[in-house]
């Protein structure tokens, strides 16, 4: 078995995420997708070295598929150091797959009480606020402006493993590990799209002549009704405003604000359903004008909420700031 050590020296985040955590990104390259019938032949990782203060990634390549054992407890005593495993779609494959050559090997492992934070999980359950296509490790890169030619794919390095185990031809090895080392690499990086839902999900409104941020917290849909609960980022525990008028409702605690908006449903295409307030309901006393700012051609009494599974976060973020505006 090979054991590559590489230093990061571009990377040099701290992530807010992971409070009090010893993290750890995790990326496996396996013979096949079954884990019954396959193995696991490289076992990449990037974690943070506390003694160099630097970010290492670090990867271990089995020479043939009998080496498997010796691969999976190398990687079990290392990841006895950290309580938290980073993936992209781990929970559904990386980390079950583990787990099952594991038990293959009658290996006891510390894997079963570490903690995963699977992005593509997260991502996806945040998909209604999102104008992503798909959720392919490549869309959401190109979403943060990260562009690179992957040359090879995880299928490409299943053959170029089977023909190195034959051949020990070197280039091969060296076209596995590459593939292997720029997914972890730019993995760090995708954690930026945290950042890039938050500014989808924050607003700004005045506030007593200072600026104060409101993040939405949940968009549901209950019978006729779009209900928004944000959180304000000034807490004030004298607030307590209920204000009721046909199609709104607007309820502002301290920590917490509920909107309920009255919607209508209909087609924006032929095909395309979509979910839609009508201006009308704005109160006269509240001095509010607004243009959908969607895609769509709309009549002008009406601001698009809802596209297919797709919220227009434009709309909702501008009602809401009106709306917070008219009644402080």
């Amino acid at each position: 078995m090979d054991i590559y050590e590489h230093v990061l020296e571009s990377k040099n985040f701290v992530f807010d995420l992971f409070h009090n955590k010893k993290i750890c990104f995790l990326d496996i390259e396996t013979t096949g997708l079954s884990r019954k019938f396959n193995q696991i032949y490289l076992i990449g990782l990037v974690y943070f070295n506390e003694e160099k203060n630097k970010w290492n990634l670090k990867q271990l390549f089995a020479k043939n598929i009998e080496q498997e054992k010796i691969l999976l407890e190398k990687f079990n005593s290392f990841i006895d150091n950290f309580n938290l495993l980073i993936t992209y779609n781990g929970d559904s494959f990386d980390i079950p797959f583990i787990k099952y050559r594991f038990k293959e090997h009658n290996i006891d492992s510390n894997i079963y009480n570490i903690d995963s934070f699977d992005i593509y999980r997260k991502i996806k359950a945040e998909s209604p606020y999102l104008n992503f296509n798909n959720f392919k490790l490549k869309t959401i890169e190109e979403a943060l402006g990260i562009y690179r030619e992957d040359e090879y794919s995880g299928k490409d390095c299943i053959n170029f493993y089977y023909q190195y185990m034959n051949r020990k031809d070197d280039i091969l090895k060296e076209k596995i590990l590459k593939h292997n080392y720029d997914d972890l690499y730019y993995l760090i990086d995708i954690l930026k799209i945290f950042e890039l839902i938050d500014n989808i999900k924050t607003l700004s409104i005045n506030f007593n002549g200072s600026n104060m941020k409101i993040k939405i917290e949940n968009i549901s849909i209950e019978g006729d009704l779009l209900k928004i609960l944000c959180e304000p980022s000034v807490l004030d525990k004298r607030r307590n405003i209920i204000y009721y008028q046909d199609g709104i409702n607007i309820h502002w605690q301290s920590q917490s604000i509920a909107i309920s908006l009255e919607i209508g449903k209909g087609l924006i295409t032929p095909t395309k359903k979509a979910l839609y307030f009508n201006k009308t309901n704005f109160p006269s006393d509240m001095d509010i004008e607004l243009e959908d700012l969607s895609e769509y051609m709309v009549p002008d009494n009406i601001l698009l909420l809802k596209v297919e599974n797709k919220y227009v976060m434009e709309n909702i973020k501008n009602i809401i700031k009106n709306l917070l505006s008219s009644i402080k």
